[in-house]
């Protein structure tokens, strides 16, 4: 094996063994290490006996992580966080590192060589029914689903915020909308708006706590929404973020198509999504819309 063949299978076997790094930073994650270290350095017995771990496998986790940045040891095993493992913090990303490398995403990602083999969806092979089917079922991983995509979303729903003219609109509903990240930032920027989150009953409770929290009260409340059935009436504007991109096209047209039948002609459907740059390159491949 010559210098260049070995460069790469050393790029290969990072990748292969990248797990071996993401699954201590999920333990980590979920015993909530980074908010604990957040408050002062502590021995690995303290932190062992506050998450109620096993020390010698939590220390050999610690130590591996401190290797590569997220955490720094001191003298008598002592640790204290870095900027990277404060991103690992409540407030940060970890629901992203709880729904990311979680067992039941995990598993549906173990069924991706059945799907390509049967053209199956993954989760539903692993999980027996589709995904927001089993959210609905399990209220925890639903919780780290809808608060990982708000975080996700943060930055995008600025962007979005900023760049996109809302003058002139006098309500919107966000079908769709999960905890309602971008229909609060949104109102909180154009204060004449009011609006209504769309999702499924399972989001209410928090959606309608983000609601209060950014005293929104008067001007948005929430209201159960399955978009394969009926989208709700009454608004001038709707709007969807990252909604689309979940389905294949027939699902999307059935989407599209009760957004249409809801609408008024003088009302405007907005939606932000992943753009494919191939798709872009080629406009006719959008062209299938309901009419």
């Amino acid at each position: 094996m010559n210098n260049h063949e070995k460069e790469i299978s050393e790029k290969v076997m990072q990748l292969l063994t990248a797990n071996w790094i993401s699954q201590p930073l999920y333990v980590i994650t979920k015993l909530g290490i980074p908010d604990i270290l957040g408050e002062g350095p502590k021995n690995i017995n303290d932190i062992s006996q506050i998450t109620g771990s096993y020390e010698p496998y939590l220390y050999r986790i610690m130590r591996a992580l401190a290797s590569i940045g997220f955490f720094h040891e001191d003298e008598n095993r002592v640790f204290g966080i870095t900027p990277m493992g404060e991103i690992l913090q409540k407030k940060k990303m970890r629901p992203i590192v709880l729904m990311f490398l979680s067992e039941w995403h995990s598993k549906a990602w173990n069924k991706l060589y059945h799907s390509v083999k049967t053209g199956d969806i993954a989760f539903n092979s692993a999980h027996g029914i589709s995904c927001f089917e089993w959210l609905k079922k399990n209220p925890e991983a639903a919780e780290e689903f809808n608060m990982a995509n708000e975080i996700k979303s943060i930055k995008g729903n600025s962007e979005v915020v900023n760049a996109y003219d809302f003058t002139g609109v006098k309500s919107i509903i966000d079908i769709g909308g999960g905890y309602g990240g971008l229909l609060y930032q949104v109102l909180l920027k154009n204060p004449h708006i009011k609006g209504i989150v769309a999702d499924l009953p399972y989001v209410k409770k928090n959606a309608e706590k983000r609601i209060t929290i950014n005293y929104l009260n008067d001007r948005c409340v929430f209201t159960k929404c399955n978009s394969f059935e009926k989208i709700p009436e009454g608004a001038d504007y709707y709007i969807m973020s990252n909604i689309l991109h979940d389905w294949d096209d027939d699902k999307c047209n059935i989407i599209l198509k009760n957004c249409y039948n809801s609408m008024r002609t003088d009302n405007k459907l907005v939606a932000f999504v992943l753009l494919d740059l191939n798709t872009i390159r080629h406009p006719t491949r959008c062209n299938n819309m309901p009419a």
